[in-house]
């Protein structure tokens, strides 16, 4: 009696595998522009609620509402940069806070470092939203990956207070 045996060879797994990797190979550099371009829209819509947080809490407590640049030289304790900082410390993330400092009230929101490569240019001086949801000097902020960035977004806000998000080729 014969034994019928059923399976592949050795031959045909090595096909198959060979098959895998040119199709995986081929996949990869699509795939990572997609998480780049999801890593830029998670962090533009991070920074966009933060905004609208502050001003929507500034109107809701009549009380002016801070957001600044994150120092990471204290992780402990929640510290804005100075004024004096580079245009890019907004990368590091943002407080929003009530009051003089974070420390004085407690910070309303600590948002992490956004994802590498990525840039949040613009002075690194608080915003400020006043009683009314207002702020002293419109400001944009562009966010992109590196020049030219065909997903870049730009967050603006108008001397009104009211916060806009766009896409913006940088």
């Amino acid at each position: 009696m014969r034994v019928v045996q059923s399976g592949f060879t050795l031959l045909e797994l090595l096909v198959v595998i060979a098959i895998a990797a040119v199709l995986t190979g081929l996949a990869v550099p699509s795939f990572r522009a997609s998480i780049q371009s999801a890593e830029t829209r998670d962090a533009a819509t991070a920074f966009y609620g933060a905004l609208t947080t502050a001003r929507s809490e500034a109107i809701a407590h009549n009380d002016s509402i801070n957001v600044c640049a994150r120092d990471l030289t204290s992780l402990n304790t929640p510290t804005c940069v100075t004024a004096a900082a580079s245009s890019t410390a907004w990368k590091n993330g943002w407080i929003v806070y009530k009051g003089a400092t974070p420390t004085t009230n407690g910070p309303l929101l600590i948002h992490e470092p956004i994802a590498d490569g990525l840039m949040l240019g613009t002075a690194a001086s608080p915003l400020v939203f006043d009683a009314a949801g207002r702020v002293t000097t419109a400001v944009n902020y562009d966010l992109c990956r590196s020049v030219p960035d065909e997903n870049g977004r730009r967050i603006s806000v108008s001397r009104s207070g009211r916060v806009s998000l766009e896409l913006r080729q940088c």
